[in-house]
């Protein structure tokens, strides 16, 4: 796990010093090592810092081939490149190391673009192919390594992170208002959009291709999550048994490494999962370290009864963090920085935590992000899939439908206290567009648009056509349009966050439910099996059954590791956030209505993070902007 950076110019050599400067800005991702690769006339380098986790003596970059052909900059794991290596030694590669980056090198010069449908991984790299005089880069299936990048007519550079293309200097820092219109909305992007002018990033599942002499660039995306209509229904049991084989095989295939090991673990059914399959997977001579984090503001935020129960039943050494206030005050700075721009919800500042004290212990940490967009977890997906039986049941003749909706009753129960969701689902009545519902669901922004300044709005972003674009790109269920969108959109910016924080911190974060063949296959199990008897993740609750306590499978209050943030903004930090939004430089940018800004500090529910994402976006000007 890694930062890679490199600078492409097309008429001029490269200024070393500055590309140092550069990647000094990413150390934080490579604490073990740095590397540098200039082509011979200087135009081109590409630049890594290590952190070490296959091969940590042979896996040295930028990496080359035997034949100096190739070299390649990488950041990420390639999980099955055992198996690749063999298939590439059968080939007659001489490949020396064990290292998955030299696998990765070869498998471009086997199979060549072709080659990211071998990869099972995440990964962002970029290859010098001299040969063919190009540069070739791709990122991941759903974004769990970063990639970014800025081009002009003579110059190219690419990056882990936004802030080693900012120290370039040729691309100053400025507010993208289109972009931060999405952020208000949605609290992250669309499609290949940043907070900052000028600066990009490759979308999940992408890859590009550099031309050196014309200078051209091209982007394609090389995978989808298709949804089409199923075509032949299997039994349930082909759907349990073919996920479980793929969840088994993809958790052995992330315990592959060099360095020690340990699990998130936050007692809801897909962190106490991984961690009891990890544990499995180890065996007993090895005792899993497990990572949990506490808050000692009540019951609503301490989840850590049921993550202490997973702990005992699977042996692993159990390690608690109590996360206060003080601590958000002495790192959210910092936080800001390393983020590059704000994303997402307030548990950043928590996962930042977690992830501080893991790396005492450990070098690689698993976890259970992804299996609330993989199987529905959700509960807005739930909800959306009983208004639409409860419509075909009102359209239809027979009673399948009604026996369905009868199935669904006595889990209702999941609807307590999501009052506000269902009224901002049901605004416009039942069985409107699915889109614009959706997009009125997940719009964070229309409630709150008092809080900003008449000038900043005259600006107008629609951006419903974009989302629409997104979400209606298959003609599927409302609950996989849904599904399909936030693996887009609101995963990626979560995989941000993720990345971000253990990368910050030296650990590298592996993620086993969103191996791809995991998605892929999930795509084909028809909705209703999903939803089986109005069980939101039917399928994970079958298939972790017998490994994890029926008090995990059976919950009804997860909580999804809640960050008391609001709290705090009331009481003990209240006098830190009136300091920070009507300070001066808040009320001079022109963005905010101050006596409006000032009362959502006293309205903000929990359902609503407009609060944290003014107080995000404040100080993220202030760490970027304000020069």
């Amino acid at each position: 796990m890694c930062g890679i950076l490199g600078w492409k110019s097309k008429n001029t050599k490269i200024d070393k010093q500055l590309i140092r400067n550069m990647a000094e800005t990413i150390a934080h991702r490579g604490p073990d090592g740095e590397g540098f690769y200039y082509s011979e006339d200087s135009s081109l380098c590409l630049a890594h810092k290590r952190l070490a986790i296959i091969d940590p003596q042979n896996g040295q970059q930028p990496m080359s081939t035997h034949d100096n052909d190739l070299v390649v900059t990488f950041n990420g794991a390639i999980y099955n490149y055992i198996e690749l290596r063999r298939e590439l030694i059968n080939l007659g590669y001489p490949l020396k190391s064990y290292s998955d980056t030299e696998v990765l090198l070869y498998a471009y010069k086997e199979w060549g673009i072709k080659c990211l449908d071998k990869f099972n991984g995440m990964f962002a790299f970029v290859i010098h192919d001299k040969k063919n005089r190009k540069l070739f880069g791709a990122r991941d299936r759903l974004g769990e390594k970063p990639l970014y990048y800025f081009k002009d007519k003579n110059n190219f550079i690419f990056a882990s992170e936004i802030k080693a293309i900012l120290a370039s200097k040729l691309v100053s820092p400025e507010l993208n208002y289109y972009s931060l219109h999405e952020y208000l909305t949605f609290q992250y992007y669309l499609e290949d959009n940043t907070l900052f002018n000028n600066i990009f990033k490759i979308k999940p599942g992408h890859y590009f291709c550099l031309n050196e002499d014309s200078f051209q660039l091209e982007i394609n995306e090389y995978w989808d999550i298709i949804h089409t209509k199923i075509q032949e229904e299997h039994s349930e049991d082909f759907y349990v048994d073919n996920l479980k084989a793929l969840i088994n095989d993809s958790i052995s295939m992330r315990l592959r490494a060099d360095v020690p090991l340990g699990s998130h673990l936050s007692g809801g059914i897909d962190s106490s999962a991984v961690a009891a399959m990890n544990a499995l997977r180890l065996g007993e001579s090895f005792k899993l370290k497990t990572f949990t984090g506490r808050f000692l503001e009540g019951a609503d935020y301490d989840e850590t009864k049921y993550a202490k129960e997973v702990s005992e039943l699977i042996h692993s050494e159990y390690n608690e963090i109590i996360i206060k206030d003080s601590d958000f005050l002495e790192h959210i700075d910092d936080i800001i920085w390393y983020m590059d721009e704000p994303q997402a919800g307030p548990g950043v500042f928590s996962q930042y935590m977690v992830a501080k004290y893991a790396s005492k212990k450990v070098k690689v940490v698993l976890g259970g992000q992804g299996g609330d967009e993989t199987f529905l977890g959700y509960t807005r997906y739930f909800l959306a899939y009983y208004e639409k039986m409860l419509k075909r049941n009102i359209e239809s003749k027979g009673d399948y439908y009604q026996r369905v909706l009868n199935s669904m009753t006595p889990n209702l129960y999941q609807l307590n206290g999501y009052q506000p969701l269902m009224q901002d689902f049901f605004a416009k009545g039942l069985f409107g567009s699915d889109s614009k519902r959706y997009f009125r669901l997940s719009d964070r922004f229309s409630s709150n648009e008092s809080i900003f300044s008449k000038e900043f709005l005259v600006s107008g972003y629609d951006m419903f056509e974009k989302f629409d674009k997104i979400f209606s790109k298959y003609d599927t269920s409302i609950a996989n349009k849904m599904s399909y969108f936030d693996m887009k959109t609101f995963l990626p910016s979560l995989l941000h966050v993720e990345d971000r924080t253990s990368m910050v911190n030296g650990i590298e974060s592996r993620v086993p439910l969103l191996d791809h063949r995991i998605i892929e296959f999930a795509a084909t199990v028809p909705v209703h099996i999903k939803f089986k008897d109005g069980i939101n993740k039917y399928l994970p609750k079958r298939i972790f059954k017998n490994i994890i306590p029926d008090s995990i499978i059976e919950r009804k209050d997860k909580k999804g590791f809640p960050t008391p943030t609001n709290l705090w903004f009331k009481t003990s930090l209240n006098k830190w956030v009136k300091d920070l939004l009507s300070d001066r430089r808040t009320i001079e940018r022109g963005l905010y209505q101050k006596d409006e800004l000032l009362k959502l500090i006293d309205g903000s529910s929990q359902f609503g993070r407009s609060l944290w994402g003014v107080i995000n976006l404040e100080l993220w000007h202030r760490k970027f902007i304000d020069k």
